[in-house]
């Protein structure tokens, strides 16, 4: 694995192509180490970068704490194969940069971090400036966000080409995450309850889809409030639960049948998003 630190120095990636680019802020899980693989499957060069964006972090986030595991990383990486990984200076990133404005600034996370999604477009477009991949690589667990790459992509018409891993899950069903460190891991299996109520709403949505004497909207309200006091109960601390349109984020309606089932919640002071697509189109 070819490790580079200046932006001079990335021309030497032109002799790989296709590079298929996976930003990382580094801690690497499976989840990150999928993409590589995936990359790979695919006879791409992958090319990772960990970069801790200060751009994407609010004020009173954890931006100083943020864990930054460099030789783990590098290890994990080059144990899946990895081509490239990019370790840029913040001063040559954010020098003269173009700062934008991140599109769905209304829904899920970014009501609850403004200007986070704001910092990750930011970045992600020096990325593409700077690399030109044919193909960069995000995971679903973070569906907002790959919602927006795919909107930047297309309005300004760039080559790259978008693909969405799925999400990587523990044993028992959490969510893979870098902040799962903060968490033991007896309070690890505790937050994995996160995905079963997930798959409890689904189920519950595809029973008021085929009951045509409900209205789904109303139904969609109704069990998010149930399940709302369900994780309060578990002592989870909730910043959204919310079943919308999986494609534009907006509230679902009577004939949505694309849905996403979007949380994030606060659960031993540590913040956890998940989401679970449900596909309510008769068979």
């Amino acid at each position: 694995m070819k490790v580079i630190k200046k932006i001079d120095d990335l021309k030497i990636i032109n002799k790989k192509r296709p590079i298929a680019l996976i930003p990382t802020m580094g801690n690497l899980h499976e989840g990150h180490l999928s993409l590589v693989k995936q990359s790979i499957n695919l006879q791409l060069s992958p090319l990772v970068t960990i970069f801790v964006n200060p751009l994407q972090f609010g004020p009173k986030e954890d931006f100083e704490t943020y864990p930054r595991t460099i030789k783990q990383d590098k290890e994990s990486l080059e144990k899946e194969k990895c081509e490239f990984l990019f370790l840029p200076e913040k001063s040559e990133i954010l020098e003269g940069i173009k700062k934008l404005k991140a599109p769905y600034s209304n829904f899920l996370c970014a009501k609850k971090r403004p200007g986070h999604f704001d910092g990750v477009i930011t970045i992600v477009n020096r990325f593409f400036e700077l690399i030109k991949p044919e193909y960069c690589f995000f995971g679903q667990k973070d569906f907002q966000q790959q919602l927006i790459i795919h909107n930047h992509l297309k309005e300004n018409k760039l080559s790259t080409k978008l693909v969405v891993g799925e999400t990587v899950r523990d044993e028992n069903g959490l969510a893979m995450s870098s902040r799962n460190n903060y968490l033991t891991q007896s309070e690890q299996k505790d937050a994995s309850i996160i995905y079963k109520y997930l798959q409890e709403i689904a189920d519950q949505l595809r029973q008021v889809r085929f009951d045509s004497s409900k209205d789904l909207s109303m139904g969609a309200l109704m069990i998010c409030e149930e399940y709302k006091n369900k994780f309060e109960d578990k002592d989870f601390e909730i910043d959204y639960l919310e079943i919308i349109n999986a494609k534009n984020l907006e509230k679902s309606k009577k004939d949505d049948t694309d849905l996403l089932i979007a949380i994030a919640v606060h659960f031993k002071g540590v913040r956890l998003i998940d989401n679970l697509r449900c596909d309510l189109s008769f068979s």
